[in-house]
């Protein structure tokens, strides 16, 4: 009845509430930068009948209800039980192609068989689905600690304020002045402050089964901090699987108590290097601090599980062997069995991409994990070697992707590490050596 290549069923269960109230049919489609019109369709809004101007949702003041079966919704839903192709869907199809797991395969796993019974009733009544979502990814604010390269103004507060200030000096590149004019234009993003939304999901609770929670980073919002925590006084958070991403810099003992009243989760460890190189890709972190905070979180019960989010990128694609060599270490120094390793990709900058490394360069990087393959112990007699070995074979035929020869995206790139390496007094370069490379392109 399905497309297996295709259908999602993110549309079905899962709603993607953003920080200024919009939303998104999950986080990782492009083209709604804006939310989910109130009135057109995907294909209106990919033939042009879409901009800043257009009239969309916002749970900040619009009810979750009308969002959910609203003319796009259907339209979006019907065209994946038919099969068709969506564009915007694009990441999760690239990702898939370079061998590593997409959220569209994510959520399939945990959902196909439920929706699958539905989808009949679904396509009769055009869409409609007749329950609220299942699956909250919630961004509540975009305040963020720290400033990681591959992100944006608009999504970390840090970066907002770096910007803002180099903009004031007259120091801004053009590209961050741009950023800095879309987060601008965007406007003050806390969802956590509001309380039409808070009370819309708060009615919705019984429907839940997992709650996604997204930043900038969560714990540096108290707000958000509060919201979660006033889930946990009703009857329904025993029932819910928490997932949530944090640069592992803010949880202490208060957040770990807060957490232990939900069934449990997936925390997500978003940590991309090795050490000094963690502290310049997620500047402002502090490397002790994250191997603390990491040690902290086996506090949690044993209904948690722990996942790197590790962003391959241009900077750090010939050095995540080191990365990998310490969680091999930590994991088996801390007894951590519930500690797992994952690997995403940059999206929406082509330029600060693995990709722009060149591949022979790539080629000694991945000679490297082969022979970490059969050495460590993650990979060779560790009751998780299967899930270790799976993770580091999607990471070496990711790194074997073409080379992009865009001279565009070199001095894209090349300004950007040449412009943080002035304004940061860090020098990219030396800290990340293949980054020459594009110098030479």
């Amino acid at each position: 009845m399905i497309d297996n290549d295709k259908f999602c069923v993110v549309p079905f269960v899962q709603l993607n509430t953003r920080g200024k109230g919009d939303a998104r049919v999950c986080c990782s489609i492009d083209g709604l930068n804006y939310g989910i019109p109130k009135y057109q369709t995907i294909d209106e809004v990919n033939n042009g009948e879409y901009n800043s101007k257009t009239s969309v949702f916002n749970l900040g003041e619009d009810s979750i209800q009308d969002l959910w079966n609203s003319k796009f919704m259907k339209n979006f839903r019907m065209k994946m039980i038919n099969g068709e192709y969506i564009s915007n869907c694009e990441f999760c199809h690239r990702m898939e192609s370079q061998g590593l797991t997409s959220k569209r395969i994510t959520k399939n796993k945990k959902f196909l068989n439920k929706v699958l019974p539905l989808l009949k009733k679904c396509k009769t009544q055009n869409g409609y689905v007749d329950t609220m979502p299942q699956w909250w990814e919630i961004r509540l604010s975009t305040k963020c600690n720290l400033s990681c390269i591959m992100c944006v103004p608009n999504l970390s507060s840090m970066m907002f304020k770096e910007y803002d200030r180099w903009e004031k000096q007259n120091l801004a590149s053009d590209y961050m002045k741009g950023a800095l004019l879309i987060a601008k234009d965007s406007g003050e993003e806390y969802l956590s402050k509001n309380d039409f939304f808070k009370d819309q999901v708060m009615a919705n609770l019984q429907h839940a089964v997992y709650m996604e929670f997204r930043g900038g980073e969560v714990f540096a919002d108290s707000d958000a901090i509060d919201f979660i925590r006033s889930i946990t006084n009703t009857t329904y958070s025993k029932n819910i699987l928490l997932d949530i991403s944090t640069n592992a810099t803010l949880i202490n003992k208060d957040i770990i108590d807060i957490l232990n009243n939900f069934k449990g989760g997936t925390l997500r460890f978003s940590i991309d290097a090795f050490g000094e190189q963690d502290e310049l890709i997620r500047y402002h972190t502090n490397w002790d601090q994250v191997v603390n905070c990491m040690k902290l979180s086996k506090q949690l019960h044993s209904g948690w599980k722990f996942l790197t989010q590790t962003t391959v990128q241009s900077a750090n694609c010939t050095s995540l062997h080191r990365l990998i060599e310490f969680f091999n270490k930590f994991i088996l120094e801390e007894n951590f069995n519930k500690f797992f390793l994952g690997f995403t990709t940059v999206r929406g900058r082509d330029w600060l991409r693995h990709e722009m490394i060149p591949n022979n360069l790539r080629d000694v990087e991945i000679k490297k994990l082969k022979e970490l393959k059969n050495k460590l112990e993650i990979f060779t007699v560790h009751q998780n070697s299967k899930y270790h070995l799976e993770s580091i074979d999607m990471l070496i035929e990711t790194l074997n992707a073409p080379q992009y020869k865009n001279k565009e995206y070199i001095k894209q790139a090349t300004d950007f590490y040449d412009k943080l390496s002035e304004l940061r007094k860090q020098d990219y370069y030396k800290a990340f050596p293949n980054l020459k490379v594009l110098k030479n392109e």
